[in-house]
């Protein structure tokens, strides 16, 4: 598929805009970070939350490069409501442009948009029956993963299938094919040349390279983008090829604030969907018009 001259991020903001024009944005209610039990172990709090006036939330992976220590150094917790009364449109702009903690922000804003208005017209995506975001492997496929899912490697194993990996942690390669010797693993995304099925994560919506790793997968039938991240109108990355768009949606806010401010696990607040290409009406008949 020929590269979209245009962003996944300007696409976006671009559908953003225009349901506002429909839909009042609400206003930002606070800006959840999670509580690090251990300053040292940075692996227990991977994702942020924003929250808006109407209850809506939007998640977003905050642990590339130095984003966790620079976001709480930036807001805090403790200190109140950060971004309170922040506009989320304005903050989702930043999401093309802005440094590692504005995108990550950004990407949370532009998924608690998405829910707005996911509840205001009723739409429940449906639920995801897998960690693979729905997609079901044979023998025959060659599964290629962005970004390590060691619990996946067994489940491409038992499906008797083969797997590649593009990691872009050249540390991350070194320990892993220490632990999985007899994995196809490194930085190079020419892995993906020969695979069928692509899994990524939503990381990829923050580093802007959804459009490369497309690129990368000429032979992919099946391409999903799944995490908690990916939780924004599915539209711009179907346009590219993307298939399934796998996310998390908050079910109980409360508790998955609690969660996060006791440093704590909130999966229990929370349901995993997968969004099929095949099936999605599209963001316009979904919404109405404008």
């Amino acid at each position: 598929m020929p590269r979209i001259p245009h962003s996944v991020a300007t696409d976006l903001l671009s559908i953003l805009t225009t349901l506002s024009a429909r839909w009042p944005v609400p206003p930002v209610h606070q800006l959840h970070i999670p509580r690090l039990k251990d300053p040292c172990d940075e692996h227990g709090a991977k994702f942020c939350a924003i929250e808006l006036a109407d209850g809506s939330f939007g998640l977003s992976y905050i642990q590339l490069g130095n984003t966790l220590r620079e976001l709480l150094a930036a807001h805090a917790p403790g200190g109140g409501l950060p971004l309170a009364q922040a506009d989320p449109l304005a903050l989702a702009a930043r999401l093309g442009d802005g440094n590692p903690v504005q995108r990550a922000v950004a990407l949370a804003a532009a998924n608690a948009l998405t829910d707005s208005v996911w509840r205001r017209v009723g739409y429940e995506p449906p639920a995801a029956g897998n960690s693979l975001g729905d997609v079901v492997l044979g023998p025959h496929d060659h599964l290629g993963m962005i970004g390590f899912f060691p619990p996946l490697v067994q489940r491409v194993t038992e499906a008797g299938g083969q797997l590649s990996v593009v990691e872009m942690d050249a540390d991350m390669v070194v320990r892993q094919r220490k632990r999985f010797p007899q994995l196809h693993i490194g930085v190079d995304r020419a892995l993906l040349a020969d695979c069928n099925t692509v899994v990524g994560t939503s990381t990829m919506l923050l580093n802007d390279t959804l459009d490369d790793m497309l690129a990368a997968a000429p032979r992919a039938e099946r391409f999903a983008v799944i995490g908690p991240s990916a939780g924004v109108w599915p539209d711009p990355l179907f346009s590219r090829g993307v298939t399934l768009m796998g996310g998390t949606r908050v079910t109980d806010g409360a508790a998955l604030a609690a969660a996060m401010a006791a440093g704590e696990s909130w999966g229990h607040a929370t349901r995993k969907f997968a969004i099929d290409r095949a099936h999605w009406p599209g963001w316009a008949t979904l919404a109405g018009p404008c």
